[in-house]
């Protein structure tokens, strides 16, 4: 399936990407998804606690997944992008709310700054049950 099949198929439930990206990209049933923001479908950002943009981006990449035949609860890695670790024991909060059990792999970076100014981005790799070549 072609990228612009899919930024088509999330268009109005997520976020649609950067022409220079593809939102996932699926690869012997491997779904390597692309960074996501607080970003809601019609391009606002979430404002306030990290909660709020926890959720929105992981609504966004489950949105994301489904269209490449998966979901969240396939995620086997989230990298997550901080600018500032004052967030973290909110984001941890949040993302236990969230984030099936067992959970998957994780790392969180500390960064200097993200797109749009905000505080927090996630990007994952999940399978496609049925199809994944691990």
């Amino acid at each position: 399936m072609s990228s612009q099949r899919i930024a088509n198929k999330v268009e109005g439930v997520a976020p649609l990407s950067l022409p220079i990206l593809s939102p996932a990209i699926v690869s012997n049933g491997v779904v390597y998804c692309s960074g996501q923001i607080g970003t809601r479908p019609d391009g606002t950002l979430v404002e306030g606690p990290i909660e709020g943009r926890v959720n929105q981006i992981l609504d966004n990449l489950d949105t994301v997944l489904k269209a490449h035949g998966s979901g969240l609860q396939h995620v086997v890695k989230f990298s997550i992008f901080i600018t500032s670790y004052s967030i973290f024991a909110d984001l941890n909060a949040a993302w236990l709310r969230r984030i099936p059990s067992p959970p998957p792999a994780r790392s969180c970076i500390g960064v200097a700054s993200l797109p749009r100014g905000t505080d927090i981005e996630v990007e994952c790799i999940a399978i496609v049950p049925g199809r994944a070549k691990l």
